[in-house]
């Protein structure tokens, strides 16, 4: 993959208010990302909590623990095999986002190959569902594992139906098809499952549904007669997909192998507790992936246009932004947590877990920006072994370490992952773009989160929790505050690009 730089001579000029032009696009086209899709996403969020009460309210605790590991199974699947997919989409429409033929030509080829995969999974994990569910110890898995089957192909045709929309920069369109359409059908038909007394497996039926509806809203354009035929993918396409795919697969730690693992150590009822925290800690990503789909596309095009001061630009804004927002997001889920999780029942275990997960999160932000800039640069190798890696500390140490710390074994791993792993993707990024990546001011706001968060998940009391969320909300401030100083400083021409607190 080439390259070509064009630093010199690449200034740009200044708007009359002084703001630089390059910086201040950016900056303005993430603010108004951040309030349209956060909109959005804001409605997606408060209806994925209505949906886990009603489950919650509608299910055992032992069955709503077995439910939630057949969901988290499947819906691994659906995304490892759909972002394989997607990413192949994203990254040639990104590059050409005017070309409805070939967007369309290559979305059909992708969503086939994504169906045919995903099928055959689901296939074989229904066919052995009783077996599986002996293995384990959980006879109520195996009613799970077969209703929710068809969840994992079309979930992946989802999937990859968001990434063309991404390529093309139709961010809060994406957010509407992928997250909020589908809780928005859950919220709708659950109560209506109760209100009928209808069999439980009803629930897997909604399941299939909320993910089945969006998707059909893709037809009549993947559908277009107009454009006739696919493109099938390059060799190359296969070995990106592929590695993305693995990658993935041991990426999803979150709400999707850490449950399986639960639920392979520990009894449904702390299964049930431990989903409620894991689902509600996949949300402490909220903003930060607005900021990271808008910064895929354009970090695309600014690749292969080859201009890098506008890409380093880029990175350095998403970056602050993305911690900053993730900040605020832990902040207000755990000011919040205690008077929510009573709604689901007794779950009170749930607020110890959720302690433990934010520390993992919070340490991700840092990463999240040169990870997706190596994404978006083909770069999947590198995602590959970092991920395996965090995979397998996920997946072995708390075998070890359960006996002694419990079910806190399990944040307590993928804390472990994400300090010892990530700085390979910081030194890849930092080679091939020379862009900003850790300074030791990052360093300082990120041991100081974590200090607080630690010692909020020990003591788990008022005033802890309290300061947690207080020094969460001022790196938050800190970090916005740096991005709109960064649009108010030099011009990207004459910005340096190194820096004296650079460390990686």
């Amino acid at each position: 993959m080439s390259i070509r730089s064009d630093d010199a001579g690449s200034a740009r000029g200044v708007t009359r208010d002084g703001w630089p032009r390059r910086l201040r696009a950016g900056l303005d086209s993430y603010l108004g990302i951040l309030l349209v899709g956060s909109g959005v996403r804001v409605f997606g969020l408060a209806s994925q909590f209505i949906v886990l009460i009603i489950m919650g309210r509608m299910l055992a605790k032992s069955d709503f623990g077995d439910l939630m590991t057949a969901f988290g199974f499947y819906r691994l699947v659906a995304v490892a095999i759909g972002t394989g997919a997607s990413l192949v989409v994203l990254f040639h429409v990104s590059r050409r986002p005017r070309d409805q033929m070939q967007e369309v030509r290559l979305h059909r080829f992708s969503a086939l190959l994504a169906a045919a995969m995903s099928a055959a999974v689901a296939l074989v994990a229904a066919l052995f569902a009783h077996a599986i569910a002996a293995a384990l110890g959980k006879p109520g898995l195996a009613l799970w594992l077969q209703q929710l089957a068809p969840f994992a192909i079309f979930n992946a045709l989802l999937i990859v139906l968001t990434g063309a929309l991404e390529g093309r920069s139709r961010i809060t369109e994406s957010i509407v098809l992928g997250e909020v359409a589908p809780n928005g059908v859950r919220m709708v038909l659950l109560p209506l499952v109760s209100l009928a007394g209808l069999h439980e497996a009803w629930i897997a039926h909604v399941l299939t549904l909320s993910v089945v509806l969006p998707w059909l809203l893709a037809l009549p354009r993947i559908g277009d007669r107009a454009i006739g035929g696919v493109q099938a993918w390059t060799r190359w396409d296969y070995g990106y997909a592929g590695k993305f795919m693995i990658a993935t697969l041991f990426a999803n730690q979150l709400a999707a192998v850490d449950i399986l693992v639960a639920s392979v150590l520990f009894s449904s009822e702390t299964v049930g507790e431990y989903a409620i925290a894991s689902r509600t800690a996949g949300l402490f990503a909220f903003f930060q992936i607005v900021m990271l789909k808008r910064f895929a596309p354009r970090a695309g095009e600014l690749i292969h246009n080859g201009d890098m001061t506008g890409l380093r630009a880029e990175v350095e804004s998403c970056r602050r932004l993305a911690v900053g927002c993730t900040a605020f997001t832990i902040c207000g889920a755990l000011a919040i947590a205690p008077f929510l999780f009573p709604l689901f029942g007794n779950y009170a275990g749930a607020l110890v877990f959720l302690s433990w997960l934010a520390i993992p999160s919070f340490v991700q932000s840092f990463y999240a920006t040169s990870d997706r800039l190596l994404i978006i640069a083909g770069q999947s190798s590198v995602a590959l072994i970092m991920t395996a890696a965090s995979f397998g500390v996920l997946t072995t140490t708390p075998f070890l370490t359960a006996r002694w710390l419990g079910p806190i074994a399990i944040p307590v791993a993928m804390i472990v992952s994400v300090l010892m792993f990530n700085v390979i993707v910081l030194a890849r990024a930092r080679q091939l773009f020379h862009v900003r990546t850790l300074t030791l001011r990052d360093i300082a706001l990120m041991v100081l989160g974590v200090a607080a968060l630690m010692t909020s998940a020990i003591y788990h009391t008022p005033l802890t929790l309290a300061g947690a969320c207080l020094v969460l909300a001022a790196i938050g401030v800190g970090m916005g505050w740096a991005a709109m100083r960064q649009s108010l400083g030099a011009s990207p021409a004459s910005a340096p690009q190194t820096d004296a607190l650079d460390v990686i």
